[in-house]
């Protein structure tokens, strides 16, 4: 699914460090709780218990839609119908069409267009139905990081990265978060994504990739520093 802050592009960097972390300490499950558009979730292979975890109810709308109801989704949007299902209720199919249709792959960002008369719902459409048979064992659930604790788990965490876009619900706590991670870790294995963290978290992988922040249809485009941190 095309999602702001994807991790697609570095899965095939990241997910070999991880599950051979699984294997070392013979992890069967795997959870997320900030799966985002599952562009992680979705590449870890199916003999893994995986769940995936996000605050947003509407992501997790738009998840199920693929997986559930992928011969429903629509290859064409009008910005009329657009505009009609903006505010409304999370749905598996018009989640979907208000984060693929819109600017940026961004809920409720405008409807997106441009000079070439793109069509974002088919573009959107080719990639759930290649995601879709990758998740047909996913558990998704809408939660917040802050309600959830496991045991004997592999926990990748895609938070909201510092200095970049969070939850429109509020700020997001970046050290109240840091310590949750510290505590998860006693009984599991945790990674996180980010630019910077904590001293006394380990960078075991980083690389450099071209991010594209988008505001008020214009775009930007810098390249920044990903880096995987696995918690002590």
């Amino acid at each position: 699914m095309k999602y702001m802050g994807s991790k697609a592009r570095i899965a095939k960097h990241i997910l070999p460090i991880m599950l051979a972390e699984c294997e070392k300490k013979g992890i069967t499950y795997w959870v997320e709780p900030f799966v985002g558009g599952a562009n992680m979730i979705d590449k870890v292979p199916d003999t893994f218990k995986r769940i995936g975890y996000d605050l947003n109810l509407h992501t997790i709308a738009a998840l199920i839609g693929i997986r559930d109801h992928v011969e429903e989704l629509p290859d064409n949007v009008s910005e009329d119908f657009y505009k009609s299902i903006k505010k409304t209720e999370a749905h598996p199919i018009n989640s979907w069409i208000r984060f693929e249709c819109s600017f940026g792959a961004k809920l409720d960002n405008g409807y997106a267009r441009n000079a070439k008369g793109a069509n974002y719902a088919q573009m959107g459409l080719n990639l759930a139905l290649k995601q879709s048979p990758k998740i047909q064992n996913v558990d998704f659930i809408c939660d917040s990081y802050e309600n959830l604790s496991f045991e004997n788990c592999l926990v990748y965490c895609d938070p909201p990265y510092q200095g970049t876009t969070g939850y429109k619900t509020g700020a997001f706590d970046h050290d109240k978060f840091f310590e949750w991670c510290r505590e998860q870790a006693k009984k599991n294995v945790v990674f996180v994504s980010e630019y910077n963290a904590p001293d006394d978290f380990e960078c075991v992988w980083q690389g450099e990739i071209k991010t594209n922040f988008a505001s008020n249809r214009k775009s930007a485009t810098h390249k920044a520093v990903e880096k995987l941190f696995k918690v002590p």
